[in-house]
């Protein structure tokens, strides 16, 4: 990974620091990490769940991401991800679709930087 690509990931909120630490600094197995959380479906399963209400896949979902995003240093998407968590935790969906396109900016901004690294 290129300085360049890192610049980019870390202006997407990616703790690529952090992340290289949990795997003992290993950059190609973070980058074969980050290649597989392109298939990761908790994020649009998050999504079309709080679309039809069902809150309690929404919650199952948001958990699931909140914590791949957090193992892989994507601390931007987390911090969006946490908002919703809580929010379905306390059952309150007060202005859950703004927060939904909160996060949805958010993980497109980090898929963009993870498509860089190829």
């Amino acid at each position: 990974m290129n300085q360049e690509i890192k610049e980019q990931m870390r202006a997407a909120g990616v703790n690529i620091e952090g992340a290289l630490e949990r795997l003992m600094n290993n950059e190609g197995l973070y980058e074969r990490l980050l290649g597989k959380f392109k298939a990761d479906k908790n994020y649009q399963g998050l999504v079309e769940a709080v679309e039809e209400k069902r809150y309690e896949d929404a919650f199952n979902c948001a958990h699931a991401l909140k914590g791949v995003a957090g193992n892989l240093g994507l601390d931007s998407l987390m911090d969006a991800d946490v908002v919703i968590l809580e929010k379905l935790r306390a059952d309150n969906t007060d202005g859950l679709d703004e927060d939904v396109k909160v996060l949805t900016e958010t993980y497109n901004n980090i898929m963009k930087a993870i498509e860089t690294i190829g």
